[in-house]
């Protein structure tokens, strides 16, 4: 087995994490069960995994996935907004994202997918604001520092 290089440990300390996305998971988040796709763009291969947003905010969200989806700096999330009466059809939101972290979770009996926003496409983050203005926000966990 070679050397890991130098990041290696780094990696696995946390000096990886994206202040941008840390930062953006400070904000509200709301509880959901909406559908969502995500497509990796990658030239090679056109990969894509459907599941369910459990919580969303502005800048993310939290993915349950059978599958163990790969980090990855280009995907493009499908989130399917539901319709905001009966009679109407739900709203897809496309947003160019990236997977920021995937991990096993016996308390969901699957994978725990984080996803970070970098782009909305036409009035997607307009739409996804105003639906979840009509929300309660989840609760912020407490944790001692």
């Amino acid at each position: 087995m070679s050397e890991p290089d130098a990041n290696y440990d780094s990696y696995f300390q946390g000096s990886y994490l994206d202040s941008a996305w840390s930062n953006k998971r400070n904000e509200a988040r709301y509880l959901v069960n909406w559908r969502v796709a995500i497509v990796y763009q990658d030239k090679d291969s056109h990969l894509s995994f459907r599941g369910r947003a459990f919580d969303i905010g502005m800048g993310g969200f939290s993915l349950h996935s059978d599958y163990s989806l790969p980090v990855s700096d280009r995907v493009t999330v499908l989130i399917s907004v539901p319709a905001p009466a009966a009679g109407m059809r739900p709203r897809i939101v496309e947003v160019k994202s990236r997977v920021v972290y995937t991990v096993l979770s016996s308390e969901f009996d699957g994978f725990r997918t984080g996803v970070f926003f970098t782009e909305f496409k036409g009035d997607g983050e307009a739409l996804l604001k105003n639906t979840l203005a009509g929300r309660v926000a989840a609760p912020v966990a407490v944790r001692p520092d």
